[in-house]
């Protein structure tokens, strides 16, 4: 006798999953938070996020990020450094890392001080 098919118990553990992170979403986390509470990339969180029906900005690859970029380069004269900025804006050390090369900010050795 056939039975009905039991939806795959990891297909379902995965769509619960995805309303949590909407809703994680939807409560004010940012993508960040979600992927890392979630141990997703930053791209992937994005894509579930939109495929949930999360309301995303849209970009050409992972989430756009504004930063306020006289604060950022006010604090890195002010002697912060490149690592604690992206930590504390959740992007990446190069996103930084450009920032500041394009507005031509003279950068400290690196490596700490010697």
């Amino acid at each position: 006798m056939d039975t009905p098919e039991q939806p795959d118990r990891e297909a379902v553990r995965r769509d619960e999953r995805n309303r949590r992170m909407v809703r994680d979403w939807e409560n004010g986390a940012t993508v960040t938070q979600i992927a890392r509470r979630y141990h997703l990339s930053l791209s992937w969180t994005g894509v579930l996020l939109r495929q949930n029906g999360a309301d995303l900005p849209t970009t050409g690859r992972g989430i756009k990020r504004e930063l306020d970029t006289d604060e950022v380069i006010a604090d890195y004269l002010d002697g912060a450094t490149v690592r604690a900025l992206a930590d504390a804006h959740d992007v990446s050390y190069g996103k930084i890392y450009r920032l500041l090369q394009q507005h031509r900010v003279p950068m400290r050795p690196r490596g700490g001080k010697q």
